[in-house]
């Protein structure tokens, strides 16, 4: 602990982590965590729902080698309901990740809502399943 700021880091502000700032993680900034936005933390009261989230389409190379399976996502939802930040968690290659990225990119969200109802943003995991029939 900062004798000089009561911060549980070691850096200057009200943070825990190894950079200034009043944050979470070891970002500048305020946010909460790595790669975090530079907002203040909130608490969530509402998730983030999905408005308008069409399914990404397959790849020839992937439908050919009848792969199937799950991409996993960590998604930075924006206060206006767009993507702000995609992290791939799990992949499956041939051109399925970035298919799913691509789709996420432009999916639209209704945004998470803090305790007096403004919209916030938050992370979120999503999983884009491709299956063959």
């Amino acid at each position: 602990m900062d004798k000089d700021t009561d911060s549980a880091g070691k850096e200057k502000g009200h943070g825990i982590g190894n950079h200034p700032g009043d944050g979470m993680g070891d970002d500048d900034g305020n946010g909460a965590g790595a790669s975090d936005t530079n907002g203040s933390y909130a608490n969530v009261v509402s998730q983030p729902a999905c408005l308008h989230c069409p399914e990404p389409p397959y790849t020839d190379e992937a439908r050919k080698a009848k792969l199937q399976g799950n991409v996993t996502l960590r998604v930075l939802i924006g206060a206006d309901g767009r993507a702000a930040r995609i992290q791939l968690v799990k992949g499956l290659g041939l051109g399925l990740d970035e298919q799913a990225l691509q789709a996420v990119r432009s999916w639209h969200f209704v945004p998470a809502r803090d305790a007096r109802r403004q919209p916030v943003p938050t992370w979120v995991t999503i999983e884009t399943r491709f299956q063959l029939f």
